[in-house]
Parts: structure tokens; sequence; C-alpha cells
């Protein structure tokens, strides 16, 4: 009888240890493997960029390292996807932008994915400056040439973005609509493809983020004409802002967050925010984001979350207002 006892006890005792943690007991011994951190567009641009900077500070503070996985395509919602149908644990989260959770929702008529209630914020990282530049053969270089250029061969002028519905796409289409003129949209899978297309001469300008973009700048591979911000850049003080070029009130930043899948433990969002908080109070991370004209912000995942309403509702004027499509 005893020893029967003994054998039931162990068999318990195993079927136990084989049963998953509750999901409490789990985020309270988050993270005990690496955390995957997707970035929706090509290496080496922006959101590339500041998303690994981020990663390795977060996975210094948290213990366990936060490996960046690139998912480009369809201007973000590759990536987007992925996280949305990831399991919610938070050991799958992604580095999202101002095109994936700002614009998207308003430009394509359908996603694979709720970009509100398939996701859980985590934190608002940066917001970053974005400058006007163009291939260096082509003639305007200032905002007014470049208008003029535009008005003398309507839909000729032709204009690269990371992707239909990127933040550089609405951008230009808000740029275009103010200045009335018509440009030719290209669209690309990245900043990195578009950047090389428009050193090459196969379109003529672009929108980009200052942090990709001022390498190829200072080697004088491309020519910038404005800043897309409402005051000059301290990286490139020299530029002048559209607003001043003959568009006055034109102001526009890209921003980058983190989010998490739906459903995903809170304590788990509070340890990943705890962490993102602390990553970007770094002075490596900090400095990186200067040197790059980024801004940090920060802050709780629910200011995050409603900063995200405000740049849909934004967003969303300005489809309706540049009548711009998802080509």
């Amino acid at each position: 009888m005893n020893a029967d006892a003994s054998r039931r006890g162990a068999l318990l005792a195993l079927l136990a240890a084989a049963l998953p943690l509750p999901a409490s007991a789990q985020a309270d011994s988050f993270p005990t493997r690496p955390i995957k951190l997707v970035a929706g567009f090509t290496p080496g641009g922006a959101t590339d960029i500041t998303a690994r900077l981020l990663a390795t500070q977060m996975g210094r503070i948290l213990g366990q390292p936060v490996v960046v996985e690139n998912k480009p395509g369809a201007s973000g919602n590759i990536g987007a996807e992925f996280v949305a149908r990831a399991p919610a644990d938070g050991y799958t989260i992604m580095y999202t932008t101002s095109t994936v959770h700002g614009i998207n929702p308003n430009l394509f008529a359908r996603l694979p994915y709720d970009p509100v209630k398939d996701f859980a914020p985590i934190m608002r990282v940066g917001k970053t400056t974005m400058v006007l530049i163009a291939n260096n053969d082509f003639p305007a270089k200032t905002v007014g040439e470049l208008i003029a250029q535009a008005r003398a061969r309507p839909g000729r002028v032709a204009y690269a973005s990371a992707g239909p519905g990127s933040t550089f796409h609405l951008t230009t289409a808000l740029f275009a609509h103010r200045a009335q003129v018509e440009l030719l949209h290209v669209p690309y899978k990245g900043s990195g493809p578009a950047l090389s297309n428009l050193m090459s001469g196969d379109v003529q300008v672009m929108f980009d983020n200052i942090s990709s973009s001022q390498s190829l700048i200072r080697a004088g591979k491309v020519r910038p004409i404005a800043v897309a911000a409402t005051a000059r850049s301290a990286v490139l003080p020299e530029v002048p802002t559209i607003a001043e070029s003959g568009l006055p009130g034109f102001g526009i930043y890209s921003w980058g967050g983190l989010v998490a899948p739906a459903h995903t433990p809170r304590e788990v969002i509070r340890r990943l925010n705890e962490a993102a908080n602390k990553a970007l109070q770094t002075e490596e991370v900090r400095q990186a984001m200067r040197d790059n004209a980024s801004e940090p912000q920060g802050g709780t995942p629910e200011e995050f979350a409603a900063f995200i309403r405000s740049e849909m509702a934004f967003w969303g004027d300005a489809v309706k207002l540049t009548g711009a499509k998802a080509d």
C-alpha cells in the first residue's frame, strides 16, 4: 500500500513538472530565454538602426539577449502580422513605426492584423527628423526650385519611399499637396534600396530619416534640400526647414516604439517597459539618438497607446486630404 502511494506520488510530481507554469509565474520569472525584436523593414534603415541600438541595452538590463530579426515588406505589414500572431508571452515583440501603427490602418483597405486589438503597447521610443534629399544630378537645390521643376514636368519628377504607406510616402504626398504639384511615387522595400536608387538616378528625390541618410549627405553622395521638422536639426544645422523655405507650418516627424502581441501578461509588459525606459536613459543610446537626429521619448504603455490613437487620427486625415493610395 505504501509502495503504491509512493508510486502515485512520484507520478503526480512528474505530471506537475510537465505542466506549463501559470501565466503569473511565467511573468514573475520573465525573461528566461532570448527575446526576438522584429523590425518590419530592411537592415540599414532608420528602423533597423534604432531597433539594434535599443536591443543591445535592453538585453543587458534584462539579462537575456534581445535579438533583432528583420521581416521587411508590405510597408511593415509582414513584420506586424508575424508579431500579431506570435505567442503572447513577451518573447516576440516589434519595433513599430508611424507607418505600421499610424498610416497603414488608414491607407490599406485590408490589413492582416488589427493595429489596436492585436497589440499591446510597451513604450514610445523616439521621434526622428526627416530630410528631403535629392540625386546630385537633379538641378533643384531648394524647395522653391523643386516645386518649379515639378510644375514644369507634372508627374515626371519621381520620388522614392520605403514602401506604399510609409511615413516617407505620406510625407511626400502632404508636401506635394501643400505645394500643389504632382510627383511620381516609386516605392521600395525599405530605406536602404530607396537610397540606392536615389543615388543611381532612378528617382530624383525622397524623404528619409536623417539617421539613415546623414552619412551619404556628408559623403556628398546625395544633396539635402530641407528638413521636415518645425525647427532646424542640430545634426544638419545648415539645412533649412521646409516651413522657412516657402511652405509655412509644414512640420512632420517619424516615430518608433515597442509593441507586443495582445494579451501579453501585464507584468511582462511592465518588465519590458521598465527595461526599455532604462535603456533609453543610457548615455550610449541617448548620444546615438542625438547623433541621428532622434529625440528620446519613453513613458508608460498607456501613454503610448493614447499616442498611437492620436497618430492614427492624424494620418487618417492626411490620407483623406492627399488622396494617397497604397499603390
